[in-house]
């Protein structure tokens, strides 16, 4: 029996599976993958993300420093 109020949208009945529920989670991330533009995309390296790494720093530390000076 279901609450009071509560509406069945769509019932699956047993062993009806929908084409998502076939896709392992690895295979739902490499067609999101596929999607992506590759000539657009940096390749990661320990240099790219070093340089990433320390602008990120610097970037919290400016937005750190401007909400300082606002409420002063």
């Amino acid at each position: 029996m279901l609450p009071p109020g509560y509406v069945v949208t769509k019932q699956k009945k047993p062993g009806e599976e929908s084409e998502e529920d076939e896709l392992t989670f690895e295979e739902k991330i490499e067609e999101e993958r596929a999607l992506l533009k590759h000539d657009e995309l940096t390749p990661v390296t320990p240099e790219t993300f070093a340089a990433w790494k320390v602008r990120r720093a610097e970037k919290k530390a400016a937005e750190l420093e401007a909400k300082i000076k606002e409420s002063e």
